[in-house]
């Protein structure tokens, strides 16, 4: 009895899965967050571009293309009626749960302060 409790007390304990799944799951721990909406940009294609077709870290793809934002608001409450849709339809989610998010932590970022 005390032999099967000491295996399975050693086996909580060692490690499990390869590194590779480690690698990519930490990946994007340490990823730009846009400056306008706030989003991680983890993969290359949702980087914005700056005028010249290079990758920009501050931005990503939605929010601005070609040295320009994509959508021209001018204030937070604008930002969330033009941009909400094309955010939903870019990374996923519902445009009730990404209106949220998006009040709540739009003021705190560069572009909106």
């Amino acid at each position: 009895m005390a032999d099967i409790k000491e295996r399975e007390a050693s086996r909580k304990f060692q490690a499990t899965g390869d590194r590779d799944y480690m690698k990519e799951f930490t990946e994007g721990r340490d990823a730009p967050v846009c400056e306008s909406c706030g989003f991680t940009i983890r993969r290359q294609p949702d980087h914005g571009t700056a005028a010249d077709g290079s990758e920009i870290d501050q931005y990503c793809t939605v929010c601005y293309r070609e040295g320009a934002f994509v959508h021209d608001a001018t204030d937070i409450p604008d930002f969330l009626t033009k941009a909400t849709p094309d955010l939903v339809k870019h990374w996923g989610g519902s445009v009730g749960k990404t209106k949220l998010t998006l009040k709540k932590q739009l003021p705190k970022l560069p572009r909106w302060q």
